[in-house]
């Protein structure tokens, strides 16, 4: 009897490592910073400040313009309210395009390689992805006024 409960005990010790990251949600390794090959923009995707169930993307740095406001497109929002989907494995929703100015809907995965596929569609029949691969976060440089000055 003392081995029978031994080893549900043992057994049940291991599942996670076994089982690895079965439990996890496969869609939630989105988040994170991406880079967006074509235009070199950063675009970081957290869970949304005023919804925390949903994903949304914002670019942090990269040059170029907005075709809806004519402004920078940093601190542009891409990705807005995405939800997961019933398997977990991606997120789903609404789409920004600052350089062609359009709305899609689209869906994030992240892909076997590490990189994620950015999927969107107009109108359904008007569908294009791209794969963008992870980077580090650009670090926050302060005020140089404000920092204390390096002795040699």
């Amino acid at each position: 009897m003392m081995n029978y409960i031994k080893s549900i005990v043992l057994s049940a010790a291991m599942l996670p490592f076994v089982c690895g990251t079965a439990f996890a949600d496969d869609a939630d390794n989105a988040i994170g910073t991406w880079l967006r090959p074509k235009q070199g923009w950063h675009v970081e995707f957290a869970m949304c400040v005023d919804n925390p169930d949903k994903l949304c993307g914002t670019v942090i740095s990269g040059e170029g313009v907005d075709k809806k406001t004519q402004g920078s497109v940093v601190g542009v929002k891409m990705l807005f309210d995405l939800e997961k989907n019933k398997k977990k494995t991606k997120w789903k929703g609404k789409m920004y395009d600052p350089k062609g100015g359009g709305t899609y809907d689209g869906s994030v995965k992240v892909l076997d390689d590490g990189r994620v596929k950015m999927s969107g569609c107009m109108a359904k029949i008007m569908c294009r992805s791209e794969k963008w691969k992870r980077v580090e976060p650009e670090p926050v440089i302060e005020d140089a006024e404000a920092m204390p000055a390096v002795e040699d």
